[in-house]
């Protein structure tokens, strides 16, 4: 399951905005994310999460969920 987070505050770090996405998807779904698909303007690098470039994710946007599906699902999405 994925949850979508939007954050254009010039202001705030992509680290930060994918810090709120985080808590946001823990408290909804009472596990921690080990996934974030970005796109290419958001690319960062962020401790126990793999963040991985999707052409399809708007700049922005975070798809934050869980790595535990097959690829070939998390393209189809």
């Amino acid at each position: 399951m994925f949850l979508g987070w939007f954050d254009d505050t010039p202001k705030k770090s992509v680290s930060q905005k994918l810090a709120e996405a985080i808590e946001r998807y823990e408290e909804k779904f009472g596990v921690s994310p080990s996934l974030c698909l970005v796109n290419a303007n958001n690319v960062t690098t962020y401790d126990g999460l793999e963040v991985r470039v999707a052409d399809y994710v708007r700049p922005n946007h975070f798809w934050v969920g869980r790595g535990d599906w097959p690829v070939e699902e998390v393209q189809a999405a």
